[in-house]
């Protein structure tokens, strides 16, 4: 077929196209080619033009219906979280040592929210904690080694960490591939809060962090009943 031939064909299409969206009751007027035309298709060999727009609206229910059953179990899925973090708040306001603090925090989200590697670090430069709780004291030089990484000058973290942050934050037994890392404190001076999964994508850029971002604040206006605040 020439160059022209081609054009001309498709300028026809296009007018065929333009004239059917112009004119939506065509078929109303001319019920017989419904069945007439016949369209190719991928299983079937050919199908008739209704028999094509009924299995499209069969697809467009089906992808409705997906899409609602997802929407679904998101709802769901955030109002169990919520309910997580709201009963969480009465049994840390009960606790007397930064031992019990964070026992209490990981344990209601390992067992349920299956987060299983949690821990909680306060920046000795901040504070003065009791002897029995000095394992969650972090020396200034290691605090200020995470606020460069992974934090950056953020107050919230979601996503994957190096090697050497993983090991500083849960230890270097910890499977851990994606964490979640909150500064405590107005300016995140306090110390740090984090919650690690096995999972890389667990974790990640862009997650909605105000629930963590309120119980990081709530913490930090218990510390003062837990550790000594240095001025």
């Amino acid at each position: 077929m020439s160059e022209a031939s081609l054009l001309e064909a498709q300028l026809q299409e296009e007018q065929v196209v333009a004239y059917l969206g112009q004119h939506p009751d065509f078929f109303l007027r001319h019920k017989a080619l419904l069945d007439q035309l016949q369209i190719p298709h991928p299983i079937k060999g050919a199908v008739s033009l209704v028999e094509l727009h009924q299995e499209r609206q069969r697809e467009r229910i089906e992808t409705q219906e997906q899409e609602l059953r997802e929407l679904m179990e998101t709802a769901s899925r955030n109002e169990r979280i919520f309910r997580v973090y709201a009963d969480v708040y009465p049994e840390l306001f009960s606790c007397t040592t930064l031992r019990q603090l964070w026992k209490r925090l990981h344990t209601t989200f390992r067992d349920r929210l299956r987060i299983p590697a949690s821990s909680l670090w306060l920046n000795a430069g901040a504070v003065r904690a009791k002897r029995s709780d000095q394992g969650f004291v972090l020396d200034t030089v290691r605090f200020n080694q995470l606020c460069v990484q992974p934090l950056a000058g953020q107050s919230v973290y979601f996503g994957r960490l190096y090697d050497h942050e993983r090991h500083l934050l849960f230890g270097e037994e910890a499977l851990v591939h994606s964490a979640a890392v909150l500064r405590l404190g107005e300016r995140g001076e306090l110390g740090f809060l984090a919650f690690g999964h096995a999972d890389p994508e667990y974790y990640h850029p862009g997650m909605d962090s105000l629930l963590l971002e309120q119980l990081g604040r709530f913490i930090t206006l218990l510390l003062p009943t837990l550790v000594l605040l240095r001025d």
